[in-house]
């Protein structure tokens, strides 16, 4: 059974809002809520189920993966899923969700940061633009890799972005820390970390135009839950140890 850590979000909506507007904030809702529960669930056998579905997704998956957090949404207990509970349109109006408080913070932390740190952002993007252009395997590789030299940097780079973003999307360096754990490696975490900035920049976008106000998540830490894979993979590859070829032997 799912536990019972609730909570209930207000946000403060305006009165110019169209039907468009309103499925943005639906789909982001959604999509941001499916990527960040997994990561805050502490009934131990729904994280585990949810966990094993983000590494699946973010080793094997494209950097562009779409509408992944809905799929993971899908599966969330009923009973911790994201609600309504109640909605006033007017100029000013509001929306009160109701959903799983650590999971409702991360994604209202996350838009916050992306607001705070405006433009930056896009020196950050174009930074992970880079790394998978340099690296096109990368970005949807096999589920069996070869333990090289290469893995081995491109993976040192990986978690040095993640460091890098993870801090401007409002993760501490511990929450990093435990976000490659539980991911599975620094690569797949740096995929999640694009799939969470985007659903932030959209809710960002609909404050930035006036139609809502986010609630302040606070400053405190947000603890992350979970272990990594409990049967020891990483991200579910396959790793392959790379043999090096000595010199060949000489004969008379």
């Amino acid at each position: 059974m799912a536990d019972g850590l609730q909570g209930t979000v207000t946000i403060e909506v305006d009165g110019d809002w169209d039907i468009q507007d309103l499925l943005a904030l639906s789909e982001s809702m959604s999509e941001s809520y499916g990527l960040f529960y997994p990561l805050v669930a502490t009934d131990e056998e729904t994280r585990g189920r949810l966990q094993d579905l983000l590494r699946k997704q973010f080793w094997s998956g494209d950097i562009e993966t779409r509408h992944f957090g809905r799929y993971i949404y899908r599966s969330i207990p009923r009973d911790v899923s994201l609600r309504i509970k109640s909605f006033h349109y007017s100029s000013p109006g509001s929306i009160e969700f109701v959903g799983y408080l650590g999971a409702l913070l991360l994604l209202s932390r996350v838009a916050r940061s992306w607001i705070a740190t405006g433009t930056d952002f896009l020196t950050f993007w174009e930074k992970i633009e880079k790394f998978f252009d340099k690296r096109k395997k990368l970005r949807k590789p096999p589920r069996r890799v070869e333990l090289d030299d290469d893995i081995v940097v491109d993976a040192d780079e990986a978690r040095r972005l993640v460091f890098d973003v993870g801090a401007a999307l409002g993760f501490d360096p511990i929450s990093c820390e435990k976000l490659i754990e539980i991911i599975g490696n620094p690569i797949s975490a740096l995929k999640f970390l694009v799939a969470a900035g985007n659903e932030g920049r959209k809710l960002a976008t609909l404050q930035q135009g006036g139609l809502l106000t986010l609630p302040e998540p606070g400053t405190g830490a947000i603890t992350l839950q979970g272990g990594g894979d409990p049967r020891g993979r990483t991200g579910v590859v396959a790793v392959a140890r790379k043999r090096r070829r000595g010199p060949a032997k000489k004969t008379d």
